[in-house]
């Protein structure tokens, strides 16, 4: 069973990976640009806002996984995700293309005019992602549920292949270096669009032959997807709510723009050693009905906790940390020093991600996801505390928002357990016959 598991999860792990190598190369671009710590830094703020804007769209994945069961079902869930990008379009407009830019960018996060005039150029130019990134996620969300995560994989590499071809290709452009921020805009779009094309073309194949419509029950409400997805929208904003948030207190610190550069660097390279294995969420929901108990699912994410454990190890805490920060990605030896403490803390990433993703594993193959609804804010609460409380302790830059990042994450974790299974052990324990 754990050889089934792996043969069904590896195509999305190697989705994960290929997407964060991708982000390393969008990195390495604006580091051998001009002005490349502001660039670093305007590209960090601006794409956490975006990614935070469309983050509800992001998890409708695990809608196309769980309730689309044809094509009827994914008609409507295609309506509902359209109308939910129109309104993060419009959101995300108010911010960057009137006066209340000014007042987010400028006064809040205290960054000089051309930052923030930087951002508000990406931000403007990323106007159409929350729609191509919503309708993507739906697709992914239905090729899983029918076990093509195989395509999936193909699609995310012809994306990023396409990321990177459009940073080589546009390095030396006059224009481009120029105007620097165009060049993460210019690879977003590239990889984005061809991204959308290549799983809408796996859904056209698939609706043709793997997903017929069953004309003995009614398409799903609207009412339905919007009881699963809230929660799941909700803790998805939250969670990348997360970001803009500790890039607030970091670049209104001490030396500002050198700590929002290496925090931009470090979310990349250290994500990348974990992220894959938020994949473990979709791992009950296909294969519950085999095996009649949640106990395995939990020993194979411990087995993948320690090999991502063992990664982070190797790339943070040994000389391969200064090949990849200034030989791969090209930062100078001050910019990496700096990176050094946050990547050291994210080896202590796995160990709460694996707990996290077995539980809302659960919550999917149940139905129920207002758990989620509830450890979003308690992470969002947990990360303002610590970001409050380190500096006490003379923890302060990028430093500080990794660390403060971790108790987010464990104080969902922590919420999640006790609302999913918690509970309920306790009930077991209290009714339990004494001997």
């Amino acid at each position: 069973m754990y050889l089934r598991f792996t043969q069904f999860l590896l195509p999305l792990v190697l989705t994960i990976l290929i997407f964060e190598f991708g982000a390393q190369g969008i990195n390495a671009g604006m580091a051998r640009m001009p002005d490349a710590i502001r660039v670093l830094a305007a590209f960090g703020l601006a794409w956490g806002l975006v990614t935070s804007l469309s983050s509800p769209l992001a998890q409708l994945r695990y809608a196309g996984m769980v309730l689309v069961e044809d094509k009827r079902d994914f008609r409507r869930g295609l309506l509902y995700v359209s109308a939910l990008a129109l309104i993060m379009v419009a959101v995300q407009w108010l911010l960057s293309g009137t006066p209340i830019s000014r007042l987010l960018l400028e006064e809040l996060h205290a960054v000089d005019t051309e930052t923030g005039e930087r951002v508000r150029i990406m931000m403007l130019s990323m106007l159409p992602m929350p729609l191509l990134r919503g309708i993507t996620q739906l697709g992914v969300g239905v090729l899983t549920r029918g076990k093509q995560t195989g395509r999936i994989s193909v699609a995310t590499a012809l994306s990023v292949a396409a990321g990177l071809a459009a940073v080589v290709a546009l390095l030396q452009v006059d224009g481009i270096r120029a105007r620097p921020i165009w060049l993460p805009i210019l690879v977003l779009y590239a990889s984005t669009l061809t991204e959308f094309v290549t799983i809408s073309y796996y859904l056209w194949r698939f609706f043709g032959g793997g997903l017929p419509d069953r004309l003995d029950r009614p398409p799903i409400s609207y009412a339905a997807l919007f009881h699963f997805t809230w929660p799941v929208a909700l803790m998805n904003f939250m969670q990348e709510s997360s970001r803009p948030l500790i890039n607030l207190f970091v670049i209104r610190g001490a030396h500002g723009a050198e700590a929002m550069a290496a925090l931009t660097v470090a979310y990349t390279l250290g994500q990348w050693t974990y992220r894959w294995l938020n994949e473990l969420r979709a791992l009950v929901p296909p294969f519950y009905a085999e095996v009649r108990s949640y106990r395995p699912f939990l020993l194979y994410a411990y087995w993948c906790g320690l090999v991502a454990f063992a990664i982070c190890l190797l790339l943070f805490w040994t000389p391969l940390r200064t090949v990849l920060l200034e030989q791969v990605i090209g930062l100078t030896p001050a910019l990496a020093e700096l990176s050094r403490v946050p990547l050291q803390i994210y080896t202590f990433f796995p160990f709460v991600v694996v707990h996290r993703a077995y539980f809302h594993s659960i919550a999917f193959m149940e139905r129920d996801t207002r758990p989620m609804a509830v450890g979003a804010p308690m992470r969002t609460g947990a990360i303002l505390v610590a970001l409050l409380a380190l500096p006490l302790s003379g923890l302060q830059g990028a430093s500080l928002g990794v660390a403060a990042l971790l108790a987010g994450f464990t104080s969902e974790t922590v919420t999640l357990w006790w609302l999913i299974l918690g509970r309920k052990q306790l009930r077991v324990w209290r009714t339990r016959p004494a001997v």
